[in-house]
């Protein structure tokens, strides 16, 4: 096996989205719409912040923005796990194994091409993929594109992935437009865009 090491881009992350999801959009007939760069025209901020369901309902999360700026909605229970979106990966020339950090939120972004050479992107595949990881934190699960994902309230880490404008996503970019997200539970949940952790939203379920 040859590893070849490649520069950050948004060609080579849309190439591992190619690779391992099939895109598809699922919105619930009870969904709570949140917009997730403001109402168009704002950019850092979710509208509305605050939103208040019953247990068993959805919220649906879209990029309204006008132009192509990116973000995502991520539940983060411990601030520790917050995903760095460069990976320092430790290897040498003839390594065989490529595995993630189990104590960290970092994952390599690996590419295997039809001649079984592996390309190591030098980015964390956590940080723009939609995934889930459990309570432990050891365990991600990577999701498909416009994910309807049910929340326990348990897991350690759940992201959308970074989120485009409907027909804004630059060329090859994944075209994730939405997040919809069905919470099991009562409880408070804050959440908050990882490329713009300033901007912050709340679930509220009765």
């Amino acid at each position: 096996m040859r590893v070849i090491f490649i520069a950050t881009t948004i060609s080579a992350i849309a190439l591992i989205f190619a690779i391992t999801c099939v895109p598809f959009v699922v919105v619930a007939s009870n969904s709570v719409m949140v917009n997730v760069g403001g109402n168009g025209s704002s950019w850092s901020s979710f509208t509305p912040q605050s939103v208040e369901i019953k247990a068993g309902e959805t919220v649906t999360w879209r990029n309204p923005m006008a132009v192509s700026e990116p973000h995502t909605v991520t539940f983060l229970k411990d601030q520790s796990f917050y995903p760095p979106p460069a990976v320092p990966v430790p290897l040498s020339f003839n390594s065989t194994d490529l595995k993630a950090d189990p104590d960290t939120n970092i994952d390599p972004l690996i590419i295997t091409d039809q001649n079984g050479t592996k390309s190591v992107i030098v980015d964390n595949a956590r940080h723009y993929n939609p995934v889930s990881v459990d309570s432990s934190g050891h365990n991600a699960t990577y999701l498909p594109l416009n994910a309807n994902y049910t929340l326990t309230g348990t897991e350690k880490f759940v992201s959308s992935g970074w989120m485009w404008p409907e027909g804004l996503a630059p060329q090859g970019a994944p075209p994730i437009k939405t997040f919809s997200v069905t919470f099991e539970n009562a409880g408070k949940y804050d959440y908050l865009c990882i490329i713009h952790p300033w901007m912050t939203g709340i679930v509220i379920v009765n």
